[in-house]
């Protein structure tokens, strides 16, 4: 899988910008995703500096990102084969004990953020939903 980092330097992405404005908590990582590809938006600078380089940052993402077609899988087995009446998956959340993982989906394409495990999850998706995938999740 290919990715890249897109540093906002001083100027984030809208949308990285939006969801700031929508937590509580820390803002640890925005990526941009579909089955061939990803983008790194944004990773705060606590979460960056976990990692000696931003090589290492991205082949970091690209071990996350290698296993993207099971997400896409899981989303398919619920809207298509276990509850294909009750409409799209707009969203999956993981929470560990440090993170949770939110995944926001359009389609093809989605949208991986890293926040706080205590971060409620619609005002995020409202974010992504207004900035990138233009629905409301509410």
């Amino acid at each position: 899988m290919n990715g890249t980092f897109e540093s906002g330097g001083d100027d984030p992405a809208p949308v990285v910008e939006a969801l700031r404005r929508r937590t509580n908590g820390p803002l640890y990582s925005v990526v941009r995703f579909d089955p061939d590809s990803f983008r790194i938006l944004h990773v705060a600078g606590e979460a960056a500096s976990r990692y000696p380089t931003e090589s290492a940052m991205v082949e970091h993402f690209e071990r996350i990102f290698a296993y993207v077609g099971i997400d896409f899988a899981e989303k398919t087995l619920f809207s298509d084969v276990l509850l294909p009446d009750a409409g799209t998956v707009r969203y999956m959340t993981t929470s560990l004990d440090s993170v949770k993982v939110v995944r926001i989906y359009e389609k093809s394409e989605g949208v991986f953020l890293g926040v706080d495990p205590e971060e409620a999850v619609p005002p995020l998706v409202d974010a992504v939903g207004e900035h990138l995938f233009e629905f409301r999740d509410r």
